[in-house]
């Protein structure tokens, strides 16, 4: 059976990155399974569950990934998943995405997620961008979520609504179940 590890990547933003870390996997018969890669300002990060045939090691893939990582001078973190880790969760509830966007301003993603988390909405994928320019930063944040079948879409849009008017931004909840989109 095989294993299955998650890597990350973090090093200056430079054309190869994805190509390498992706080809270096390739070489060693693994299967990328699941990821998430981008641009955090002058720095791209990885991360990445993928899985390998069973004679690959945490020392055979350290090594494996050791000339890469000095080549692209990245800094690489390997972490081998037990079988409970290993398992795709069952969703918590009916999935949404949360669309917030405004003036750049200090608490908007601590006073969106503290706000879901207090209702028991799980959180699965966040991504912010600041736009600077030579005016006011812009600010966007694109939340994935699982909303409790507990709870109301309309009542939860209508609480955020009043965050949003409090941060100054706009705000908007949509369902992502794949019959609706």
């Amino acid at each position: 059976m095989a294993r299955r590890w998650i890597v990350t990547a973090l090093g200056k933003d430079r054309p190869g990155i994805v190509a390498g870390v992706t080809g270096l996997l390739y070489k060693l018969g693994c299967n990328l399974e699941d990821s998430a890669m981008t641009r955090l300002e002058g720095e791209f990060a990885i991360m990445l569950i993928f899985s390998t045939p069973q004679r690959a090691t945490a020392a055979s893939l350290a090594q494996a990934f050791a000339p890469l990582q000095r080549r692209l001078k990245l800094v690489i973190h390997l972490k081998p998943l037990t079988k409970p880790e290993s398992k795709t969760p069952k969703p918590r509830g009916r999935r949404h995405t949360i669309s917030v966007y405004g003036a750049d301003r200090p608490g908007i993603v601590f006073r969106i997620a503290s706000f879901l988390a207090r209702r028991k909405v799980n959180i699965t994928d966040v991504h912010t961008h600041r736009s600077a320019g030579r005016g006011p930063s812009l600010y966007s944040l694109l939340l994935e979520l699982e909303l409790p079948r507990s709870r109301s879409a309309d009542a939860l849009e209508a609480q955020l609504e009043r965050i949003a008017q409090r941060l100054g931004v706009h705000v908007s909840l949509t369902s992502a179940e794949p019959d609706v989109l």
